[in-house]
């Protein structure tokens, strides 16, 4: 029995363990503590005003894209503290139009912070993630032709493939008895068998399954979780996906991961085509041939694997942006009966009288001026992506907005607190409001639109994100009568980098 008793020496060392314990926790309690509030008050950004947990850690960075909707927190953050706001110990949002303009100005010399190197593929960076300014520069050369307006239109006849399959497809959803069509995944997954039909001459068949095939969808929005979250604090991605364990075991153990192993395949399928390394059949002149024929010409300027990373990004951004938009066009038309109207007048006046084709053409969308501004009233008031957008101060520092900042200071830059400027925008801001864009300030207002970023790193995809609105709005437009399931419901989204939307159910009548 005694044997069992604890000795006194055996209570004296527990003691002193516990001791040890609190002293080791209380000491990096204040260490912390006091880390915190230097950075708050000895930072040549203490005068900034923000949320106070901020100014001491990013902590609220990490909670805002938790949540889903730090869109909004940007927007609540702005209206409270003005147009400059401190939301990190080294970083300050921007919201006013022209903030966003020095921010993005060519040669001004402002760089991407390591936000970006948190993105994958993380051995090889492409036009969206890489942070060598001469690097992203020569990939961009190599990339413009074939991401160009131009040849995007040579593409059409792709686009309108799809397009003939959405029609069917919602097709199946026109009944008097009320069918609910789910017409934000419709648009989902048209976006991304369009990316497959005009980047790789492979249709995935999400239309013709009406369903996420792969969990493709699922996996982009997990991978920008992740992207989102890390990327707050992107030194913690040598403990996750940048760990040298999981890199070892990612290439040289497991499956590449899926969208890896989607742009691989592709690739192979062009090595191993006997009569011709480019390109899949002669009439299918896609975006994957031209980044190869451009890896072709000079090898030493666009490698392989700038290849294989364009490829990639285009898979991984090329649906969500396009579809998102798509969805929230259509909500805030479906939910104003009047613009709704006034749209489906000028649209289906201009196919009565020849002016459109059933599958409408780029110059014949500019020319449905309506339709256009309710397009840019959508991507202002819900841009596709909610995150915001960082670079750092360049040496010397720079005039931001009339203000001087150190170099070294990460600035951002939210599209949607910067749409919402109710100097440029109007008072209105708020409000969906197509009749804004026929002021003679519209095009100031378009300079302002940062839709897909601004600068020199606009986003590379944009034309055929356009290309694929201005041909199938206004086709679905000429084609049904939409009305909402559930009018003046918000609609559901959560953003960790795109605004992912869902809930746009409709009932379908055939015009």
């Amino acid at each position: 029995m005694s044997k069992m008793m604890p000795t006194v020496s055996h209570l004296v060392a527990r003691g002193d363990l516990l001791s040890r314990a609190l002293a080791f926790f209380i000491i990096t309690v204040l260490v912390l503590s006091f880390r915190g509030l230097w950075r708050r008050y000895a930072s040549p950004l203490r005068q900034i005003p923000g949320p106070f947990l901020a100014s001491c850690t990013r902590l609220w960075k990490v909670l805002s894209t938790y949540s889903g909707h730090t869109e909004w927190d940007y927007v609540a953050l702005h209206q409270k503290y003005g147009p400059v706001v401190r939301v990190a110990p080294n970083e300050l949002s921007f919201a006013s139009p022209n903030a966003a303009r020095d921010i993005f100005a060519v040669g001004k010399g402002f760089t991407k912070t390591e936000f970006y190197k948190v993105f994958p593929p993380a051995h090889n960076p492409d036009i969206f993630t890489e942070t060598r300014e001469w690097k992203h520069a020569q990939m961009k050369r190599a990339a413009v032709t074939p991401y160009s307006l131009a040849s995007m239109q040579k593409r059409a006849h792709l686009i309108e493939d799809v397009q003939k399959q959405l029609v069917e497809t919602i097709d199946r959803y026109v009944s008097p008895a009320g069918k609910i069509c789910d017409l934000g995944n419709l648009l989902h997954y048209f976006a991304f068998d369009v990316i497959g039909e005009v980047a790789f001459s492979q249709r995935y068949g999400f239309l013709a399954k009406e369903e996420d095939v792969g969990s493709t969808i699922k996996v982009i929005d997990s991978m920008q979780w992740y992207n989102g979250m890390v990327g707050q604090v992107p030194e913690l991605r040598y403990l996750f996906l940048n760990n040298p364990v999981v890199v070892y075991l990612q290439n040289h153990v497991l499956p590449p991961p899926q969208l890896t192993g989607m742009a691989l395949g592709e690739i192979r399928k062009r090595k191993e085509n006997p009569s011709d390394k480019f390109y899949l059949a002669p009439d299918r002149k896609d975006l994957l041939g031209q980044l190869l024929e451009a890896h072709d010409a000079h090898p030493e300027r666009f490698s392989e694997l700038d290849v294989f990373s364009v490829a990639h990004g285009a898979i991984g951004a090329g649906s969500d942006s396009t579809a998102s938009t798509m969805q929230s066009f259509w909500y805030f038309v479906l939910n104003d009966k009047g613009a709704y109207n006034k749209l489906k007048d000028e649209v289906r006046e201009a196919y009565k009288d020849g002016s459109l084709s059933e599958l409408v053409t780029w110059a014949e969308a500019q020319e449905l001026t309506y339709f256009q501004m309710c397009l840019k009233e959508a991507m202002r008031l819900r841009p596709a992506v909610g995150l915001s957008i960082q670079r750092y101060v360049p040496q010397g520092g720079a005039m931001i907005d009339g203000k001087h900042y150190p170099e070294g200071v990460a600035v951002s830059v939210n599209a949607w607190p910067v749409h919402r400027d109710k100097a440029l925008f109007g008072q209105d801001a708020e409000s969906f409001r197509p009749e804004r864009w026929e002021s003679g300030n519209s095009k100031e207002m378009e300079k302002h639109l940062y839709q897909f970023g601004g600068g020199s790193h606009l986003c590379i995809g944009r034309n055929l994100a356009l290309l694929e609105m201005n041909k199938i709005l206004p086709q679905l437009l000429t084609t049904y009568d939409f009305e909402l399931v559930h009018p003046g419901r918000p609609l559901k989204s959560h953003s960790h980098f795109f605004c992912v939307n869902e809930g746009l159910e409709v009932f379908v009548r055939r015009v």
